[in-house]
């Protein structure tokens, strides 16, 4: 038996990246597995044997076509997700302007404290996921999610949130981050608004609740000269995507995430989660 502990993502091999958040959340190594193209069945098959004693999970994400193109039985690594990438280009304009559209109950989240309101909207915001519908991660999903708001509110998971307001209720949330993307036109190296939480309360959605959300996402990418900003969502999330596709977002790729469960991982009550050789 051997012990499992956290390595730093360069003592993992490629072509698998080492998730660190993920991984110390759950307490097994986790690595994230994007198929290369022309992948063939034995070169995919040799990817996983060799992550069999490094990670108890591969998340394994397929780009372009569907589920059912990836070249290993389903019953090996199932799909938990189609998922929708939507990107929305910006012109630049001048904040003060962008600011008068701004809906009075629309409010930039400053506090360090999470309020049980916005938990409620986190677990909510989770209910489609991957994280979800797998039964080996479904028991700690709203645990993930709740972890997830408090690291978006003490900045270590976003830079800004804004939230619905409405009679000292927040009735909905968005967070938001700068991140880098290499431009696939110029190849130029630039930031990128990357949209991670959404939710709106399930009591209070189809009032345009969730566009007035977005539009702030565009103020805040407009003010800080931000020329893109990214979303994904769930193909089955059908008002999500209408609502991206409402706002101006345009689908920019499609992908597929698997989850592929390494055999001969065992929990000991002493030493945590053990692989055998």
């Amino acid at each position: 038996m051997v012990f499992y502990c956290i390595a730093s993502e360069k003592e993992m091999s490629s072509p698998i990246v080492y998730a660190d958040w993920d991984s110390r959340f759950f307490g097994f190594p986790i690595g994230n597995l994007e198929v290369p193209d022309g992948c063939t069945k034995e070169t995919f098959d040799a990817i996983l044997q060799e992550a069999h004693l490094k990670y108890r999970l591969v998340t394994v994400t397929l780009n372009g076509d569907g589920p059912e193109t990836l070249p290993v039985s389903a019953a090996v690594c199932p799909c938990y997700a189609r998922q929708l990438h939507f990107k929305k280009l910006y012109v630049q304009k001048n904040p003060q302007d962008t600011a008068a559209e701004q809906n009075p109950n629309v409010r930039v989240y400053t506090s360090s404290f999470c309020t049980p309101a916005l938990e409620r909207l986190a677990v909510q915001s989770g209910t489609l996921t991957r994280f979800r519908l797998d039964p080996e991660l479904s028991a700690r999903y709203e645990q993930l999610f709740l972890a997830w708001i408090h690291n978006a509110v003490g900045k270590e998971l976003a830079d800004s949130i804004w939230t619905w307001v409405d009679n000292g209720q927040h009735e909905g949330l968005v967070t938001i981050r700068c991140a880098k993307r290499t431009n696939p036109h110029t190849g130029e190296v630039e930031r990128e608004g990357r949209i991670g939480m959404l939710a709106v309360d399930s009591k209070h959605r189809g009032h345009g609740i969730g566009q007035h959300l977005l539009e702030a996402c565009d103020f805040w990418c407009n003010s800080l000269d931000i020329p893109v900003s990214a979303i994904i969502t769930q193909k089955d999330n059908v008002p999500v995507r209408s609502l991206c596709e409402k706002v101006g977002f345009q689908l920019d790729r499609e992908s597929s995430v698997y989850h592929y469960w390494s055999p001969g991982w065992l929990y000991d009550m002493h030493r945590g989660w053990v692989v055998q050789q």
